[in-house]
């Protein structure tokens, strides 16, 4: 099973942030055990959340700059707090802002919120490698595609 935890990209600032959005529903398969009449959303799917984005963002980043495409692997995550419960109806906003991005790696301060409020925070840290396989090129580019459909560009 492959979870996708951004459901819509909403705002890129290209080398600077980005902003998307997870909509939490009681349907989500987690909550048949997280936890039986209290459901909350476990705070290891807001991380991987936030580190789909801002590995998504370092991704666009590469394309956007035109240079050679590597896959944002996962290192590090640094600083993390989880400051009060996601629960269904929720709407987290994500945001991801580039610290440092070089050739081998990226450093992305991220938080997440709802109606306002910090949920979680920290920073993530990730390995760019690279995977020359012309399918997973292809499934994320349609994946960006659906995701960015109707993103605000701010310059």
């Amino acid at each position: 099973m492959r979870f996708h935890l951004v459901d819509r990209v909403d705002t890129i600032c290209y080398g600077e942030y980005i902003v998307g959005v997870k909509c939490i529903t009681l349907a989500d398969d987690v909550f048949n055990e997280h936890f039986p009449g209290y459901p909350v959303f476990p705070g290891t799917l807001i991380i991987e959340g936030l580190a789909q984005l801002a590995g998504s963002f370092f991704e666009i980043m590469m394309k956007h700059d035109d240079l050679p495409m590597k896959r944002s692997v996962l290192s590090i995550v640094n600083y993390f707090k989880i400051k009060r419960p996601a629960r269904p109806g929720d709407k987290l906003i994500y945001t991801a802002a580039i610290d440092t991005m070089k050739n081998e790696y990226g450093v992305a301060k991220v938080k997440a919120t709802v109606d306002g409020k910090l949920v979680a925070s920290g920073e993530l840290l990730f390995s760019f490698i690279e995977i020359n396989d012309p399918k997973l090129q292809e499934s994320r580019e349609e994946l960006y595609r659906i995701c960015m459909e109707n993103v605000e560009v701010v310059e």
